[in-house]
């Protein structure tokens, strides 16, 4: 199994496992908030359940619906590409023979250049015709031995899954962090399967090259493999220095996650995040305690995925 593959795995799942684990602490502090709202605080564990579901809540509805923006964006770019699909010049042709692409590339008129795959089940390659002007017969074939990698391995649905599981469980930010590596390491492999079938790096490394001076204004959205100017350098790199790029886990991310779910596992254990000791002390001491207790991180998590997703948000209306 390659390591895109693997991280994949190891994404969905931990993303599984996370969700089965936040599922039984939402289902067990909800009746706590149906007694909140039905005559008040009657003890700490209400108070702590109210804020967990709140936090909760928050994230993952800014989680899905920047997904949902994205998703929209990626479909309403899609169908505008489309309808600018000019006929294949034979240049185009050419560079797909033997490929077994027939009836599954399009070309758009656009000048800027790019190339991705797209679409889930029956998955379609997209080039501009930019992109088809500025490479080489050769360097054009080794884009399409790339993006034929992606289109074989469906990788625009799986994707689509990964960034699902990332902007649901915005409380275990290592899922986004396997994402991005994923995301990553599929494009290397694309790159890898491109220079085994060209017989060498010449080709694909100097289509890159030339899309490199485009890469900060090409961005097409969610369904597009990665194309922003430090992963293409660390695609040339790889290529050029053949060095495997590493799984990039910030210790933050780990220490946040794995306290996250170790917390939300002794919440339930617990019954909704008081025990007996908690219970007898009064709201003032006995709510500092449960946040400072085995909830603190799970709160810490909460907070800072609230954060990241408002980020790109935050970033569009001030753009």
């Amino acid at each position: 199994m390659k390591r895109a593959d693997r991280a994949f795995t190891f994404l969905v799942a931990l993303a599984l496992g996370s969700s089965a684990i936040l599922l039984a602490l939402l289902l067990t502090l909800a009746p706590r908030v149906e007694q909140l709202l039905a005559r008040g605080a009657a003890d700490t564990a209400d108070v702590v359940a109210a804020l967990v579901l709140l936090l909760a809540v928050c994230g993952i509805s800014l989680g899905l619906v920047t997904l949902f923006r994205q998703l929209t964006a990626t479909a309403l770019l899609i169908r505008r590409l489309v309808a600018q699909k000019v006929a294949l010049p034979s240049s185009l042709i050419g560079a797909a023979d033997g490929l077994d692409l027939e009836g599954r590339i399009d070309l758009v008129a656009d000048d800027r250049p790019f190339s991705f795959c797209y679409w889930f089940l029956r998955p379609r390659i997209c080039l501009s015709t930019a992109l088809v002007e500025r490479l080489e017969p050769d360097e054009l074939r080794a884009v399409l031995h790339h993006e034929r990698y992606h289109l074989r391995q469906r990788d625009p649905l799986r994707q689509v899954v990964a960034r699902y599981f990332a902007a649901g469980l915005y409380v275990v930010p290592v899922v986004d962090e396997l994402l991005t590596f994923h995301t990553l390491q599929k494009e290397i492999e694309a790159d890898q399967e491109a220079v085994r079938a060209s017989g060498g790096v010449r080709s694909l490394a100097g289509a890159l090259y030339k899309l490199l001076p485009y890469a900060d204004d090409v961005s097409l959205g969610l369904l597009v493999p990665v194309s922003s100017l430090s992963v293409t350098e660390a695609r040339i790199e790889q290529l050029v220095a053949g060095r495997p790029v590493s799984v990039a886990l910030s210790p933050l991310s780990v220490v946040l996650s794995g306290g996250a779910l170790v917390a939300a596992a002794v919440l339930v254990a617990v019954k909704g995040g008081a025990s007996v000791a908690f219970e007898t002390l009064p709201p003032l001491y006995a709510v500092p305690g449960l946040l400072v207790g085995p909830a603190s991180l799970l709160f810490a998590a909460a907070i800072d995925g609230c954060f990241h997703q408002l980020r790109p948000l935050t970033q569009r209306l001030f753009s």
